[in-house]
C-alpha cells in the first residue's frame, strides 16, 4: 500500500548485500540529515527474523527527526508502517514503549510539543502509562480510540480519522482504565 511518494519521502530502498537479501530498508536521518539509524524488514514469509536493525540503541535516536516540526502536534506510533499510514509529523517509536530515558521523550518535553498516542490497540496499558508520564511534564496528550487493527493495516484516510478524533488524556483516564481492568473477585 505504499505510494511512490512514500518511497521517496522515507527514502525506502533495498540492498544487494547478502544479509539484507529479500528485505526492504528504512533509513532514518537526524535533523541535519545524517544517517542515525536503519531497520530492514523482510517481505519473504519464510524468513525467520522479520526485522533486522542496526546496532544503535533505539532510545538514543529520533527516527527521521528531519521530518518533524516540533511546534506542531507530533503523532507517536509503534512502527514505520504505522508512521507512513499516519501521515505527517509522525514518529515511529520502534516499539511500544518510551520514557524519560529516550531521546524522543526528552525532545518532546524540551519543546513542549503536544502528542497524539496512536499505539497498537493491544498496547492500551502502555499507552496509559506513557500518557501519564508525558502529562507529569505538562505535555498535552491525546489518545486514538482505534480498535481491531494497527495503523499500518489501515488506509491513510482511516488512520487520519482516528488521529483527528483522538481524545484528550486526563489523569483520571488512567484511574478509570485501572478500575475497568480489575477482574471480578480479584480484590479479595
Amino acid at each position: 500500500g505504499l505510494t511512490q511518494n512514500d518511497l521517496l519521502r522515507y527514502k525506502i530502498g533495498i540492498s544487494g548485500e547478502y544479509e539484507f537479501n529479500n528485505r526492504v530498508i528504512f533509513p532514518s536521518f537526524c535533523d541535519n540529515m545524517k544517517l542515525n539509524y536503519f531497520l530492514s524488514r523482510t517481505y519473504d514469509d519464510n524468513q525467520f527474523r522479520k526485522y533486522k536493525n542496526c546496532q544503535i540503541q533505539r532510545k538514543d535516536i529520533i527516527f527521521n527527526e528531519h521530518l518533524i516540526e516540533w511546534d506542531k502536534t507530533v503523532i507517536l506510533v509503534e512502527g514505520v508502517f504505522d508512521a507512513i499510514k499516519a501521515g505527517n509529523n509522525v514518529i515511529p517509536m520502534l516499539g511500544s514503549w518510551i520514557d524519560e530515558s529516550h531521546q524522543l521523550f526528552k525532545q518532546i518535553v524540551q519543546e513542549k510539543t503536544p502528542v497524539v498516542l496512536g499505539l497498537d490497540p493491544d498496547a492500551i496499558e502502555k499507552t496509559m502509562k506513557i500518557a501519564k508520564n508525558f502529562k507529569q511534564y505538562g505535555i498535552d496528550v491525546r489518545i486514538t480510540q482505534h480498535e481491531g487493527k494497527d495503523f499500518g493495516d489501515m488506509t491513510k484516510d482511516e488512520a487520519n480519522y482516528y488521529i483527528q478524533s483522538a481524545q484528550k488524556y486526563e489523569l483520571t483516564d488512567r484511574i478509570g482504565y485501572l478500575i475497568q481492568s480489575i477482574s471480578s473477585g480479584s480484590i479479595f
